[in-house]
């Protein structure tokens, strides 16, 4: 290998060799390098004081900027920072669902007691009227007849009189259209006089030598003996012929009193009870709509009349009443729309006792075809009170709460829940959420007593902070039947419970409006105090606790589903149905009797059409706003529901509801179907269901849902 040249070599260390650095260097050489070090040092020194005066300078101007244009800066960096931190749009709304005066009554449900029914009718004495022998109306006026006169209704002030208008000899009913009263006399014969001119009867012809009273609407003339049967006539033709209408009058007897109302025909019996039908559909029948209850029903009445969509009476000590549902008037549908990005869900709370999927459907639609919100999206849970009107099907129950009234049921609840969402969607604002839970002792489990530990004592509430307006909304949830006071007049009284109570107290204790209760799985679950206002009172401040408490923020996107779990069910079979309701048949007088026989007769009805169920649908819901998730049950669910499903996601935000978008019976678990009890075994008899649920129920449901992990 050739030698390296030194001009090449690597010099050896000092440092490493041994030797001292700079024993050989004397200071004449290292004088310009220190000459030249010093200079650069002085350049630093000036070079950070100019830097140091800069510095100050720049501080000065955002100190004066920060003072004066600190508003304009903020009113352009906001937008872009509300950007960076996804925030939600929320709305709330209410809307009211009472029943319209015009509906005359209506039976409460959620109660198989007491047989004879739960009717909101209660009188209004208007003061003493003439001795009354038959009473009418026509344009506006009441019209009586007493001791052979015809008397109308004159207003005075304030006060109301009589006034004579001519003679009514030998009448003992009248009706009145198209500016002519039609009159029945004790000879069945029909007479009409003109009250544009003098009273002057005319006979117009005869009716069935049965007929006991008349009524008149929509041009036509009816006519009802004792027993409630019915024949009607067209006025607008020439003479009178009578047709006899396919009426159901099997409950009717004595009846003394006999009115109409568009197509609705009303009769009153000798025993104070009223009977309601619709003239306009085939085999109509007769459904009882209000009896003496000797709470708020004890006037002995003897005529009646509707005038203007309301119900009249005269009672047999001759005083004049106004009937009106008997209500606390705070039945309402709540809706809370809560928006991120593209993405709206809608929670609706509404003061009914359970709806069908088939009705909650109905509305989901309407929604999701005008304004493009999913079903999946919308949230429909109805509060359990057992003191609204009969808002669904129970085909086993007492005729008159077997169906909903049509008008309270399309008219009423579902325009009220429609304008409570489309009111939600129109007033969202920029909302901040939060979640907060706390603990209620307000209900304990009625039928495992022996658990003490299958109660969810939780209570949920959802804070809305609105940022603009400086205002406030709630949703809470806690899990307990809206059952008392079943005594006295409030088992008569259209009420939303303890829920509304609690609604009331916590808007007018915090200032706030349109508040949600949403029910949690209280299948099992009864209050512990007999009365609304107790429970509703200790409720409130359980929300009013979990405000006074640090919140959780709730951040992050929405999304929803919706799922079905088919539960399969094997129905009784044809023998053994016959069976049961031969050990049940003969039994007049027994709830309990008279319901398992209608169950039979459903069940028999079910396999003649080749409709009987394979299975029982469950709804499962979920909807999750950020870090909280919502998860709603259909049917009347039991505890371990809520319970289990909490289990599954322990570190996470979960709320748990019952009674949503669909209460078609009760869901229990293994353990209320090994014992037997309520939820468990008769429940489902009351419900019209092919057979109860099997044992494995709630283990097939958890299950899905943790794998679904929605």
């Amino acid at each position: 290998m050739p030698k390296q040249s030194s001009k090449f070599k690597k010099p050896i260390s000092r440092i490493n060799s041994g030797e001292l650095p700079g024993s050989e260097i004397s200071f004449i050489h290292i004088l310009p390098g220190v000459i030249y070090g010093m200079k650069i040092f002085c350049g630093l020194i000036s070079f950070c004081a100019v830097l140091y005066e800069m510095f100050d300078l720049l501080k000065k101007l955002i100190k004066r900027a920060m003072k004066n244009y600190l508003p304009l800066t903020l009113f352009f960096l906001l937008p872009f920072l509300s950007f960076s931190q996804p925030g939600y749009l929320v709305g709330t709304s209410m809307a009211s669902i009472e029943p319209d005066q015009s509906l005359i009554s209506l039976n409460l449900t959620g109660y198989g007691y007491p047989r004879e029914g739960r009717f909101t009718l209660q009188w209004v004495n208007k003061g003493p009227v003439p001795e009354v022998t038959a009473l009418g109306e026509i344009n506006g006026k009441l019209y009586l007849v007493s001791k052979g006169d015809l008397l109308k209704i004159k207003k005075s002030g304030q006060k109301e009189g009589w006034e004579r208008v001519g003679k009514a000899n030998d009448i003992k009913s009248i009706a009145g259209i198209n500016n002519k009263l039609y009159g029945l006399n004790h000879k069945g014969e029909l007479l009409v006089t003109d009250l544009l001119g003098v009273i002057s009867w005319k006979k117009l012809g005869s009716v069935d030598k049965s007929v006991k009273v008349i009524a008149a609407s929509r041009n036509k003339l009816f006519a009802a003996n004792s027993k409630g049967l019915v024949w009607s006539a067209e006025l607008s033709k020439k003479g009178l012929d009578w047709i006899r209408l396919s009426l159901n009058n099997d409950s009717i007897n004595n009846v003394v009193s006999f009115t109409a109302n568009n197509s609705k025909l009303y009769v009153l019996t000798g025993k104070g009870a009223i009977y309601q039908c619709d003239s306009g559909k085939k085999d109509s029948k007769w459904l009882k709509i209000a009896y003496r209850n000797g709470e708020t029903f004890r006037e002995d009445m003897k005529q009646i009349t509707i005038l203007d969509g309301r119900i009249y009476g005269v009672s047999e000590a001759n005083f004049l009443y106004l009937g009106e549902h008997r209500t606390e008037g705070n039945l309402s549908a709540r809706a809370m729309a809560i928006k991120a990005e593209d993405k709206t869900v809608i929670i609706v709370n509404v003061d009914i006792c359970g709806l069908t999927d088939v009705f909650t459907g109905t509305i989901k639609q309407e929604i999701n075809k005008k304004n493009h919100i999913p079903p999946s999206a919308i949230f429909i849970n109805c509060t359990h009170t057992h003191f609204a009107p009969v808002s669904q099907d129970c085909l086993t129950w007492q005729e008159h709460s077997q169906r909903p009234d049509s008008i309270f049921l399309n008219v009423n609840v579902k325009n009220g829940i429609i304008n409570a969402i489309e009111g939600a969607l129109k007033e969202m604002a920029p909302a901040e959420l939060s979640f907060g839970r706390g603990k209620s002792n307000i209900g304990y489990n009625r039928s495992l007593p022996d658990h003490p530990e299958l109660y969810d004592s939780d209570v949920d509430v959802i804070k809305v902070e609105y940022q603009e307006q400086k205002r406030e909304s709630y949703l809470f949830l806690a899990a307990c039947h809206p059952v008392f006071s079943t005594t006295g007049k409030l088992l008569y009284t259209i009420s939303a419970n303890y829920p509304g109570v609690a609604r009331k107290l916590l808007e007018e204790r915090t200032k706030s409006s349109n508040s949600l209760f949403i029910q949690g799985t209280a299948g099992d679950i009864d209050p512990k105090d007999n009365g609304e206002y107790i429970t509703g009172e200790k409720l409130s401040n359980d929300v009013i606790a979990v405000l006074s408490k640090p919140l959780t923020k709730i951040r992050g996107p929405v999304s929803c589903y919706l799922d079905t779990i088919n539960i399969p069910v094997k129905p009784w079979s044809k023998e053994e149905i016959t069976a049961y309701r031969a050990e049940n048949v003969d039994k007049s007088g027994d709830v309990y009797a008279e319901k398992n026989v209608k169950w039979c007769d459903l069940m028999i009805r079910y396999y003649r059409e080749g409709t009987m169920p394979s299975s029982m649908p469950v709804y499962i819901q979920t909807i999750n706003v950020g870090n909280w998730k919502l998860i709603g049950f259909s049917r009347e669910t039991t505890t371990g529901y809520g319970l289990g499903v909490k289990k599954l996601w322990p570190d996470k935000l979960i709320s748990v509801a019952g009674y949503t978008n669909d209460v078609s019976s009760y869901l229990p678990t293994h353990m209320h179907l090994a014992a037997g009890v309520y939820e468990g075994k008769d429940s489902y008899f009351w419900d019209g269901m092919p057979n109860a649920f099997p044992q494995n129920t709630d283990e097939i449901i958890l299950n899905t849902i943790k794998s679904l992990g929605r």
